[in-house]
């Protein structure tokens, strides 16, 4: 613990070389452990490989708009808090930001002194609530945020208990049951099959959502 923050991994994107060394050395002195990315390309690849708890965000990124990373986070419900450093200052711009799913827009140029006290307000609201699995059994679509997908006759019977019974161990005997009823020579490896074809519909949803096999048991649905 330093500086009153305990663990709190922080991701800047900005590409400006003086900000963002003066930005990486005041907060890692306030207790942060920072990640500094100048790039969309390089910060996608960075929030797919670490757990972030805030992320300090430029718009005006050499490859694009940091509002549509912002917008990528919330779809895939990652659960870091966003704050918006940018000299993009017009009601439009910050509304751009807002919508995307930005908690806090802060203009440049700024006071460290009230970055770091948005941090730290950001910091105490914990991360924000992940979007619901949602579920449309006429088109058999599940959905998460903006993503959907659409999963066979199969599949959905398969997902159902699993869904329904998320964060328990499902019998494989079940599984069975609920997709293939009682029909006759259902081979003894057709569960695992289709649970591998759903794993892969559920990880375009979201990284976050998976089937776990419990060993001499079944299969549980964690998210």
């Amino acid at each position: 613990m330093r500086g009153g923050v305990m663990s709190t991994r922080l991701l800047l994107v900005e590409d400006d070389v003086g900000v963002a060394r003066m930005l990486e050395r005041g907060l890692a002195q306030a207790g942060y452990d920072v990640d500094w990315e100048r790039t969309l390309q390089d910060a996608v690849a960075q929030v797919g490989r670490l757990a972030h708890d805030l992320v300090v965000l430029d718009r005006m990124l050499p490859d694009g708009d940091g509002a549509d990373l912002c917008a990528a986070l919330r779809t895939f419900g990652h659960p870091a808090r966003v704050c918006m450093l940018t000299a993009r200052d017009t009601l439009d711009d910050k509304l751009r930001g807002f919508n995307a799913g930005a908690d806090d827009y802060l203009v440049k140029p700024f006071e460290f002194d009230e970055l770091l006290a948005r941090l730290h307000a950001l910091g105490r609201r914990g991360p924000p609530e992940r979007p619901e699995l949602r579920r449309d059994a006429g088109a058999r679509v599940l959905a998460l945020g903006a993503r959907r997908v659409t999963l066979t006759r199969r599949e959905w019977a398969l997902a159902q208990p699993l869904i329904d019974h998320r964060g328990e161990t499902v019998r494989r005997e079940d599984l069975l049951a609920a997709a293939w009823g009682g029909e006759d020579k259902v081979s003894g490896n057709s569960v695992d099959v289709y649970v591998g074809y759903l794993r892969r519909k559920l990880a375009e949803l979201s990284e976050d959502i998976r089937i776990e096999t419990v060993r001499g048991e079944g299969f549980r649905l964690v998210q």
